[in-house]
């Protein structure tokens, strides 16, 4: 956590975490990361959804050598990465009242580009954080896919975590009126594998859940 008041939560200061083990079980349990950015050579803003791992006291992004991003962030300009997951719409008694449960993180700061010699592990972090087991299960990656592929790594240690949970926070002279609120949770939910045409006859393996 940043010592910095600038990198806190300012409106509804209460609903920070500072708990870490809350903040790293949100990223293991995310798959798209925003990642902005001011683009140096045009100077404008762009804010680009990307997979990504965490791999102890950093995240790994990935990308092709070639791509406007990744050799922006290989400059060294600063990076705000965001990590949400929405839980449920809050619905008030006015509109003005109602929100949304949530977790989530930001990350800021300059990211590092991993030599060719730790590219491997951060490669198995990122494939098996997809699809936990296919980094074993399936071909190996060729050294012309690895000088294709730029990884950074960015440290957690400037973060800033927020959360709302449970009922909607209405204003104490709405309770009386005959309107309902509540919520409506919202999930994401992992369904059943579909065989790729072209994989007709191949069992489903055991890592695929």
């Amino acid at each position: 956590m940043s010592n910095d008041e600038k990198f806190h939560v300012q409106r509804h200061s209460d609903r920070e975490v500072h708990d870490r083990l809350n903040i790293n079980e949100l990223l293991d349990s995310q798959y798209v990361a925003h990642v902005g950015f001011i683009d140096p050579d045009i100077n404008a803003p762009f804010v680009v959804p990307m997979g990504f791992a965490r791999d102890e006291n950093r995240i790994l992004i990935h990308g092709s050598t070639g791509s406007r991003i990744m050799m922006a962030i290989a400059k060294g300009i600063d990076l705000c990465v965001t990590v949400t997951q929405l839980n449920a719409i809050v619905v008030a008694r006015s509109a003005f009242n109602s929100s949304m449960n949530y977790e989530s993180v930001m990350i800021f700061g300059k990211a590092r580009v991993l030599k060719e010699d730790e590219k491997e592990v951060a490669l198995e972090r990122i494939t098996n954080k997809l699809v936990p087991g296919l980094w074993e299960y399936g071909r190996t990656m060729t050294k012309k896919e690895s000088a294709a592929t730029m990884i950074v790594e960015l440290s957690l240690e400037k973060i800033s975590a927020k959360a709302r949970s449970g009922d909607p926070s209405d204003d104490e002279e709405d309770l009386d009126l005959p309107l309902w609120a509540g919520i409506i949770p919202l999930k994401t939910v992992q369904e059943s594998a579909i065989t790729a045409k072209n994989a007709a006859g191949i069992a489903v393996p055991p890592h695929i859940k």
